[in-house]
């Protein structure tokens, strides 16, 4: 089953709203929920439970952010329309628009959610680290990890499927900090347990929930990706915050695939 045809049949189930909370690197064990290192009843009683079998789809038109351009404003860019989203309005980067905030070795980044709707994985590097920042429209759903497998540096793409796990599992990715709830009109909202973005990395192929932060299918199955701290503020509250920061530029100044 393919993305869109997965979207029709998870609609219904995307209002289960689950609570958004912010990022941390603790895993606190949850009841009923096994550690990492077995995720096979996770893929079995998920839906579709039959996602490992399907191959990358590549004609659903979601594009990674693989070479990520910034800049310390949108200002004097001719910026694509569909990158403006809710309050984003004028030439630049409105002060209301909402990003994900992120700190690394000294140096901080803001990711509008209007390009991470659109576009829902970017590789990066921050501070000298490797930095993976996702986000899941139709979860509400922002997780930034450290861009990492089996301790190489790695590049997520977007695998062109969506994976309900189940609720337990969902829930417990949210209190456990692995998710936080975001949207790019409202800044606040609840993590939504639905079909869910799987990512795949170019090392090894293996499948990866965003909910989760877990990765579901192929050789890295069971291995978990290490949760970085981040928020979700407006342009204009974040550079306050963080007078030195630069901000991700949309395509066409980013690269894609």
């Amino acid at each position: 089953m393919d993305r869109r045809e997965f979207l029709g049949v998870c609609t219904a189930a995307a209002t289960a709203g689950l609570a958004g909370c912010t990022g941390s690197n603790v895993r606190p064990p949850i009841a009923g929920v096994p550690a990492p290192g077995n995720p096979a009843p996770v893929v079995k009683h998920g839906f579709p439970s039959t996602v490992c079998d399907d191959p990358p789809n590549p004609f659903v038109g979601i594009e990674a952010v693989l070479e990520p351009a910034v800049g310390p404003s949108w200002e004097g860019q001719t910026v694509a329309e569909k990158y403006r989203l809710g309050n984003e309005v004028g030439r630049g980067l409105s002060d209301d628009a909402f990003v994900i905030g992120v700190e690394r070795g000294g140096s901080a980044r803001a990711y509008p959610l209007s390009i991470l709707w659109w576009h829902e994985v970017v590789n990066d590097s921050l501070g000298g680290e490797p930095v993976l920042v996702t986000y899941c429209p139709i979860c509400q759903s922002g997780m930034v990890a450290a861009r990492r497998v089996s301790g190489s540096d790695a590049v997520f793409r977007v695998s062109g499927h969506l994976w309900q796990p189940p609720a337990v599992y969902g829930f417990a990715g949210v209190q456990e900090g692995r998710v936080f709830g975001a949207s790019a009109t409202s800044g606040d909202a609840e993590v939504r347990n639905a079909g869910n973005l799987v990512l795949y990395d170019d090392a090894t192929g293996s499948y990866w929930s965003q909910l989760l932060a877990t990765a579901i299918c192929g050789p890295q199955s069971g291995e978990w990706l290490t949760i970085l701290p981040s928020s979700v503020a407006t342009w204009a509250e974040w550079r306050a915050d963080h007078p030195d920061t630069d901000v991700l530029l949309p395509p066409p100044w980013s690269k894609t695939t």
